[in-house]
């Protein structure tokens, strides 16, 4: 059986993945767990419990990161828009994006 729209539909029906957390309750669960890391005493720790905690901090923490991050693109504030009839005149209509509706441009 080879995979088309339909078995692959019918194999994304029965996956294994489960549900997404929602945001609270993740918020919640990162509080647990700094609480739970800071009244941890390393000191009693072993280098293979140590190298252990650091395998799992690294694999649940660093893609987590990278989806955390803030854009920090500058966000485009105005448009412009140029209009070129078939006698090559130009119209060009410039709009701030603040109420932006696009039968201004047109106008």
């Amino acid at each position: 059986m080879g995979l088309n729209s339909t078995t692959a539909s019918k194999a994304g029906k029965i996956s294994k993945r489960g549900k997404s957390l929602n945001i609270d309750l993740r918020n919640d669960l990162k509080t647990l767990i700094t609480h739970i890391l800071k009244d941890l005493d390393y000191n009693t720790l072993n280098n293979s419990q140590k190298l252990k905690l650091l395998d799992i901090a690294l694999k649940h923490s660093l893609p987590k990161q990278s989806i955390e991050q803030h854009i920090t693109e500058d966000i485009p504030q105005d448009i412009q828009i140029t209009i070129i009839d078939s006698n090559g005149n130009e119209k060009v209509n410039k709009k701030s994006l603040d109420n932006f509706k696009f039968k201004d441009l047109a106008g």
